[in-house]
């Protein structure tokens, strides 16, 4: 039986209040979880953006009541550490070793505004360092490991399969993303080797017109990208013998890393009518 007297207690209640309710609220949003240190202090955000591109600005909102964080505004000048998965312990003390994260920023501090009970940052970016992993996430006040699973590299019989519907044209459309597209251009590297180029865009071409999407100036069939990628993904695979092998390391390193055209070419390649139709050597000299 319903305890009458506490329905009433309950009822008597405040509700909580909007700020308590958006705490809550807030926390259903993704981020990712970055360390920010100078050489006398280091705490741990999950509010570190991009702002801008050119010139290169990052924005981090730090709490008023920190002290860490008024340390760091004194400073003017930080590091960031956006962590990977498997970096917890790093996010929980902000200890930070060397080659941790994912990325490093180099950071000079160039606007503050009082923003509620926060400071918003907007610093310059000064030099930036990449390493290779998947990041972490904070959702729900935890932190969690973020690694993309694609089901095409489940097995050796799952790509063969993979490979095998890609070629027959009955592959769907919807499976058919980057990580596809570098298995496959890994896979053709090692198995077709010299031929390897010409016989992915013959596939890709042939694809696209199973799936109705138009291979045109605009759309498509890109001939830049797919020749840079598989130089890339040649150069990556050699010594490799099993397809599936090569696949599975390609797409490892490789699977999410849509943009590696920018450090190639020094203007946006994607949205030229001309790459997309004929062959443009890089003007810069990319990684790999």
């Amino acid at each position: 039986m319903i305890n009458q007297s506490l329905v009433a207690c309950a009822a008597a209640l405040d509700p909580p209040s909007l700020a308590a309710e958006f705490r809550r609220a807030a926390a259903f949003i993704p981020s990712g979880v970055a360390v920010i240190f100078t050489p006398d202090v280091a705490m741990t955000v999950s509010s570190l953006l991009g702002v801008s591109f050119d010139p290169p600005l990052v924005s981090v909102s730090l709490s008023k009541d920190s002290t860490k964080a008024r340390a760091i505004l004194e400073a003017g000048d930080f590091r960031v550490r956006l962590l990977r998965a498997g970096e917890e312990a790093i996010a929980k003390d902000a200890n930070v070793p060397e080659n941790a994260g994912l990325v490093e920023v180099e950071c000079a501090i160039a606007y503050k505004f009082e923003v509620g009970d926060h400071n918003l940052v907007i610093a310059s970016v000064v030099s930036t360092k990449m390493f290779h992993g998947y990041p972490m996430v904070y959702w729900r006040r935890g932190l969690h490991g973020l690694h993309p699973q694609y089901d095409f590299l489940a097995s050796r019989a799952a790509f063969c399969e993979f490979v095998e519907s890609w070629e027959a044209l009955t592959l769907p459309k919807s499976r058919w993303m980057h990580a596809a597209h570098v298995a496959i251009a890994a896979c053709y590297a090692v198995r077709y080797s010299t031929a390897a180029f010409e016989r992915t865009k013959l596939g890709i071409i042939r694809y696209n017109e199973a799936t109705a999407t138009e291979n045109s100036a605009t759309s498509g069939y890109h001939e830049t990208l797919t020749r840079l990628w598989a130089e890339v993904l040649g150069r990556f695979v050699r010594g490799i013998a099993d397809p599936w092998t090569a696949a599975c390391a390609a797409v490892e390193k490789f699977g999410e890393d849509r943009d590696l055209h920018h450090l190639y070419y020094s203007f946006d390649v994607v949205r030229s009518t001309e790459a997309r139709r004929t062959w443009i050597p890089p003007d810069l000299a990319g990684p790999f």
